[in-house]
């Protein structure tokens, strides 16, 4: 991972990272997460682009929203 960029007032991420075997960097914008705590703890991401056309495509086609499973989405709540 390049870069790691959490707005937390905007519930935005941005991330940038070099993928094995490509030349240039994969840039990826969260348009919005949310804190999912309880029985379905994890991050709820949606609105996602990339700066891979064809890929972003595909995320839409098959999981427009995803949550990511994660045990510690209370802490999480708390530091964002």
């Amino acid at each position: 991972m390049l870069k790691l960029d959490i707005n937390s007032k905007d519930k935005t991420i941005d991330l940038e990272v070099l993928l094995r075997g490509e030349a240039s960097p994969l840039q990826i914008h969260i348009g919005h997460y949310e804190i999912k705590t309880g029985e379905e703890s994890g991050v709820k991401i949606s609105r996602i682009h990339t700066s891979r056309e064809w890929m972003t495509d595909l995320i839409h086609a098959l999981a427009p929203e995803h949550t990511v499973k994660f045990n510690y989405a209370k802490l999480l709540k708390i530091v964002l």
